[in-house]
């Protein structure tokens, strides 16, 4: 008879028979790593418009996103071990709610860095891999699947964290970060609660929660504030070839920095809205980690405009990538306002003659493969987009997207008044031009393009 491996190779046959966490241990550790996570996240929502480096922002998007989904993985297994399960309403450890509220008071790069990527997420893996050492790989063969898959992704945001860190790491900032938030924690038990807690350093926190939401850009960038729309009116120019108007495409998707950017406020506002007045039914996880997805495509469709354009050579921080957009909305808006408008752009997207079908004709008939290759993807997430804000937007209005749609109009007016008394900053830099893309438009064409007409700025409104 062959004899195959037992306990379907899940460990040693051995390890099967050690001791390991009871369901009471095991529900009180994942709730915790649960909340590191989702806390995890809201910094990277809360950090991501203020912080100016680009690469930063990037990186936040993505780990929000991961962090997210990691949160909402690690729930749903503690839904599975108890009833009635922790929530991600629910503070497993007020010490610890409060070592993480340290966070948010790291003001510059150096120090959220320090905090985020110096001391939470190496304890954060240190405490996972004591958890899968500690436990059962039978019994708890579930919680153990859940959390070798966090392990694999930690490690990609390490790539980018642990660099990141070390790059700082001698900076007095970080310097003091580290030791600071890595005092809280500890004082705090650990992440897992499984150490002697201590005693807390003077706190630099204090609530209620307030995040800030205006956009910046560090000092590679100017124009920011630049009110010129070229690419706009060029890419939906049928009388220009495709090839230019792909390059229109190109710094419209460079430009989308400023959507992850109002998303990212959105979700910080909220959950500090949700936080401070402690609601009996606040917004469930799920609502959260999909508006987590859709900050972080929008970033990725900014690279891929930073991927074309390095494709072809350009310099791209020369260009105008400005912040108009999610300024205006994160000054004159509401958080719920911020999201009809941003449902209202989605669904401007959707038409075949002028939407996402047509930007990635465009994007083929120009003969770039690679250009084609990420609209067709954009196409694609923006599809996503609506489905999010139906899941999303649709509960928190009592006429549902109907509503949105109807509000939309309004609300474009209301702020196009208040510029008016209170106008877009004055981009004072010296580089910032009004006349960038004749000059763009050559370096990618080899060629020079027609005049661009100038536009009414006052009413315009954007398109994604």
């Amino acid at each position: 008879m062959e004899r195959f491996p037992p306990f379907a190779s899940l460990a040693p046959a051995e390890g099967t028979r050690r001791p390991g966490h009871s369901v009471a241990d095991a529900t009180a550790i994942l709730h915790r790593l649960a909340y590191v996570k989702q806390r995890l996240a809201i910094a990277a929502a809360a950090y991501l418009p203020s912080i100016p480096e680009w690469e930063a922002k990037c990186a936040l998007a993505l780990h929000g996103w991961l962090d997210a989904e990691h949160a909402e993985q690690l729930y749903s297994r503690i839904a599975e071990l108890r009833e009635p399960p922790p929530g991600a309403k629910d503070v497993p450890d007020a010490r610890l709610e409060a070592a993480l509220d340290e966070m948010f008071a790291a003001g510059d790069t150096r120090g959220r860095i320090a905090a985020v990527h110096g001391v939470v997420r190496p304890l954060f893996r240190s405490a996972v891999a004591d958890y899968l050492r500690g436990t059962n790989p039978l019994c708890d063969q579930p919680s153990t699947r859940v959390l070798t898959a966090i392990q694999h992704e930690e490690e990609v945001i390490g790539r980018w964290g642990d660099a990141a860190a070390a790059s700082v790491a001698s900076s007095p900032e970080a310097i003091d970060w580290t030791g600071h938030l890595g005092a809280w924690v500890e004082a705090a038990g650990g992440v897992d609660g499984r150490r002697p807690a201590g005693n807390s350093p003077p706190a630099r926190f204090s609530r209620p929660y307030r995040f800030a939401v205006l956009p910046r850009r560090d000092e590679r960038f100017a124009g920011l504030f630049d009110p010129s729309t070229p690419a706009d009116l060029v890419y939906l120019d049928e009388t220009r070839d495709a090839d230019e108007r792909n390059a229109a495409l190109m710094f419209k998707r460079l430009r989308e920095m400023d959507v992850p950017e109002l998303i990212a406020g959105i979700i910080a506002e909220h959950w500090a809205e949700e936080r401070n007045a402690r609601p009996a039914e606040p917004r469930k996880w799920t609502y959260y980690t999909a508006m987590f997805r859709q900050m972080w495509d929008e970033a990725r469709h900014a690279m891929l405009g930073q991927a074309l354009m390095e494709s072809r050579g350009i310099d791209w921080t020369t260009l105008p990538v400005n912040v108009t957009f999610s300024w205006k909305l994160a000054r004159h808006c509401s958080p719920l306002e911020r999201h009809i408008l941003l449902y209202a752009i989605e669904q401007s997207l959707m038409p075949r003659d002028r939407g996402k079908p047509y930007e990635h004709r465009v994007a083929a008939a120009s003969g770039d493969p690679l250009s084609a290759l990420f609209h067709d993807f954009d196409w694609a997430d923006e599809v996503l987009h609506v489905d999010i804000a139906r899941r999303c937007l649709k509960p928190e209005l009592p006429g549902g997207l109907a509503e949105a749609r109807q509000r939309a109009d309004a609300l474009w007016s209301r702020i196009a008044e208040r510029l008016a008394a209170d106008p877009l900053p004055a981009d004072g830099d010296p580089r910032a031009v009004r006349d960038w893309w004749p000059r763009f438009a050559r370096s990618v064409l080899g060629r020079d393009v027609a005049p661009v007409p100038d536009t009414d700025v006052k009413n315009w409104r954007p398109i994604e």
